[in-house]
């Protein structure tokens, strides 16, 4: 709908924002591989969030393609960032015995919700408009970002600190006997 209202590029100005989305993520990512570990974790999903947002509200501000291409390429970038990073953390700061349940809880909270924020994101669309849908969903992310990440979230572990009091670890399946391999 912006591409076509407010850009005034139909469809194929449509594929350039989407596509402008995935090489900032894809540039994000090769990034984020070059980095390694010689970044705080924590500052890049704060600055990612951050940088996130304000590229969503600039791009609801945006009326040049040329300029929508650029914001959108930054957003896909700082949200490849702060995935990653929210990736890598949840799996080297769980404990092993609770890292299957954190990370399936990750997954619901990142797939599963979505389909409600996309439901939000229309409906604030159909009501007031694209422009307002992206500023409003800019402002969600900064501020959510500044309340987890500002909720004290920990730059490092210290060894032996109880992450999961009052939670036992699971204890491993033991087989039933030798796999038999599968008939032809």
């Amino acid at each position: 709908v912006s591409a076509r209202d407010v850009l005034h590029t139909g469809d194929a100005g449509y594929g350039g924002l989407s596509s402008a989305v995935g090489i900032g993520a894809s540039i994000g990512a090769i990034t984020m591989a070059w980095l390694g570990g010689r970044v705080r974790g924590t500052a890049i999903v704060r600055w990612g969030g951050v940088v996130f947002g304000i590229a969503l509200i600039l791009t609801a501000l945006a009326h040049s393609y040329l300029l929508a291409l650029g914001l959108l390429g930054v957003a896909g970038c700082a949200m490849i960032f702060n995935n990653i990073m929210t990736n890598t953390l949840l799996q080297t700061r769980a404990p092993d015995h609770l890292r299957g349940r954190v990370m399936s809880y990750y997954s619901l909270m990142v797939l599963g919700m979505a389909p409600f924020g996309s439901l939000q994101a229309g409906w604030v669309a159909e009501h007031f408009g694209v422009g307002v849908s992206l500023a409003v969903g800019g402002v969600v992310c900064i501020l959510l970002t500044f309340i987890v990440v500002g909720s004290g979230l920990p730059d490092g572990r210290p060894d032996g600190e109880q992450v999961s009091e009052g939670l036992e670890p699971m204890q491993p399946i033991e087989a039933a006997g030798p796999i038999a391999p599968l008939e032809p």
